[in-house]
């Protein structure tokens, strides 16, 4: 059957498209397998400042990639530019494609005809970018390139019409995507894509990054396995008709013949912010990586190579001595607890703040509780001042994190705290991302950890769950999606919610599925906002053929591995001046990991496999050390696999 009319609609123009954009507000983010069913509403809460009043995060620092040239072939067709009703569109997305590529060493030539596109190497990568036009002999040369082990890098509805511009099907998305079916996203619904950790697609972006797009008709395919994914604004996926999982908004493949694809549901020109078009550029880029065979490097998220972090914390205000209970609960199962502290109604109660500071850490939940955001900047500076002062007093150490009340906060909140000697907040970020952010203050950084699951005043005061298994569920399931994404889950609780009674459990039953899973970094929340920042420091290079590397062929290097030479080598550095512990590197292996083992310094190294390429361990790293990581065709040789 013939899908709704006209579903992949012409270009409007630029005046027309203008007055169509629709700016929903700040980012967030997420990724989860195409059988994943439907996350609940997340937290109802919102921060009570703007989010303009905000500024925006850091970029995370772009994946590295060796400095090599790779031919490419963009494909220029006299169809598709007559298709689309702005005469400029065509000429102006093809022209901004090859700068992206051009950028990352391509070497661009263009084709128009059947007869050049049969002529294409295996080795040259066919970029057939905003091609909804193509004749069933184009559709045909196209799949005689992948045949031959050719690779080819798409996007939106390629190939679903004719070379007159009347409708197809969406079949040919599907047969060079890789996918098993395709179905259209209509224009009726916000349009929002969650990019998960530790794919092809997603290495320099950080974990759970949402990315905003102007509303349009757009395919999603159907497809198993951890892909980014049309989402809504609270990183929830987008489900199918039929009420299923995911639906696939980029991917990328390996093809029957050995090539190698990358398909993008959008075009570049959907970013509904700046920010959001530099994401989509930043993703597109490491899909043409991935298809022209060029390996990729960048930080896995959490030290020791784990799956995801978790900050279990409670806000101490009301009924505080129950705080007590939830300090015992956590030297029971042994997991860091991070408590932020009212400190006008703890007064001077020493014995509580030496036991919680004794279960994990204790932080700021200001002097009397009321919202900062939005109040002049001297006088947030003061309250944060007086109740940082009355915490250090109390437990003789620095007191590091801050939870705004009501989680309202601005830009000056995050200077104030900077300025007082404070390293990070905890809070909402609008869900913009599953990832701590590193904000520039003006004076230094701060770390903002954001809250992305329901806490127990959501499932309490708000949803009417007044018992211990509504919490636990909503926290276990809370915790399931942002181990999915591979991002950060701050557990929240309150001591008169939560307090010392049964409820409790709710907090037992999420560290006993914590604990089973096996796969969690749980840390305080200063701990997390450390290594965050350590990790932003960490600089990955590519080393240049015939560089000198001692670490290879140094006095290390076992004699049986002496003679192998490297398909390439990544220097690691830690921090000038800090040093980090537990680093993993994340390595695309566009040509597969199969063959290759990861020699660090020489060594063996421990690695685990990861999609699209492995995760290698370089251990702990003094401030200013360094280690090269490198590649080696072992022919059969055993690595150290990790358990």
């Amino acid at each position: 059957m013939r899908p709704k009319p006209d579903p992949v609609t012409r270009t409007r123009s630029a005046k027309h498209r203008l007055g169509r954009i629709i700016l929903l507000g700040i980012l967030g983010v997420g990724v989860v397998a195409a059988a994943a069913l439907v996350w609940g509403s997340l937290d109802g809460r919102q921060p009570a400042t703007s989010s303009g009043l905000l500024p925006a995060p850091a970029p995370p620092a772009r994946a590295a990639f060796p400095g090599r040239s790779f031919p490419v072939v963009l494909f220029n067709s006299p169809r598709n530019r007559s298709f689309f009703p702005d005469s400029t569109f065509y000429p102006t997305a093809l022209a901004q494609w090859a700068g992206l590529v051009q950028a990352l060493g391509g070497e661009v030539r263009e084709v128009g005809s059947v007869a050049e596109l049969l002529a294409l190497e295996p080795r040259e990568l066919l970029l057939l970018p905003e091609a909804p036009c193509l004749s069933e002999a184009e559709v045909a040369a196209i799949r005689a390139h992948l045949a031959a082990e050719g690779s080819l890098v798409s996007n939106w509805a390629v190939g679903a019409r004719d070379e007159k511009g009347a409708w197809r099907g969406w079949q040919t998305v599907a047969q060079l995507a890789g996918a098993g079916g395709v179905q259209e996203l209509g224009t009726g619904r916000e349009l929002y894509l969650t990019v998960p950790a530790e794919t092809p697609l997603s290495a320099g972006l950080d974990a759970g990054t949402r990315i905003e797009l102007r509303p349009a008709p757009s395919p999603a395919l159907t497809l198993p396995g951890p892909r980014v994914y049309w989402s809504d604004w609270a990183l929830d996926p987008a489900p199918d008709e039929s009420g299923g999982g995911a639906d696939v908004a980029a991917l990328t493949t390996v093809t029957e013949a050995g090539g190698r694809a990358a398909w993008f549901g959008f075009r570049l020109s959907q970013g509904a912010t700046p920010r959001d078009s530099v994401l989509l550029q930043r993703m597109v880029q490491n899909g043409v990586l991935w298809a022209a065979g060029i390996p990729t490097a960048s930080p896995s998220a959490w030290p020791g190579g784990e799956r995801a972090a978790m900050v279990l914390d409670e806000d101490v205000e009301s009924d505080y001595k129950s705080s007590l209970a939830m300090a015992q609960l956590l030297e029971e199962v042994d997991l860091p607890g991070s408590f932020y502290v009212v400190s006008g109604l703890v007064q001077d109660d020493r014995e509580v703040v030496e036991a919680l500071a004794a279960a994990g850490e204790v932080g700021s939940h200001t002097t009397d509780h009321k919202p900062l955001g939005g109040l002049p900047f001297r006088e947030q500076l003061r309250r944060l001042r007086q109740s940082q002062s009355d915490l250090e007093e109390w437990t003789g150490e620095d007191v590091d994190g801050l939870r705004p009340p009501e989680e309202s906060f601005d830009s000056g909140t995050l200077r104030a705290w900077e300025e007082l000697g404070g390293h990070y907040i905890s809070a909402s970020n609008q869900d913009r991302s599953a990832s701590p952010e590193i904000h520039r203050t003006g004076g230094g950084t701060m770390v903002l950890l954001p809250r992305l699951m329901p806490d127990d005043y959501n499932v309490f005061a708000q949803e009417g769950g007044i018992d211990s298994d509504r919490i636990s569920d909503a926290f276990v399931e809370g915790a399931r999606k942002l181990r999915t994404i591979g991002g950060l889950a701050v557990v929240g609780t309150h001591t008169q919610i939560v307090g010392a009674g049964g409820r409790l459990d709710a907090v037992r039953t999420l560290a006993d599925t914590v604990r089973a899973q096996g796969d969690w970094w749980v840390a305080t929340g200063r701990d997390v906002a450390q290594w965050w920042k350590k990790r932003a420091q960490v600089r990955v290079t590519f080393l240049q053929p015939g560089s000198h590397s001692p670490g290879l062929r140094g006095d290390s290097t076992p004699d049986s591995l002496a003679a192998h030479r490297p398909e390439f080598r990544i220097l690691v550095e830690a921090p000038e001046s800090e040093s980090i512990e537990g680093l993993w590197i994340y390595v695309v292996l566009p040509e597969g990991p199969d063959r290759l083992v990861p020699l660090v310094e020489g060594s063996p190294a421990p690695f685990v496999a990861a999609e699209g390429g492995v995760r290698v361990s370089v251990g702990d790293l003094a401030g200013g050390a360094s280690r090269i990581i490198a590649f080696a065709d072992l022919e059969g040789e055993p690595g150290q696999p990790a358990s």
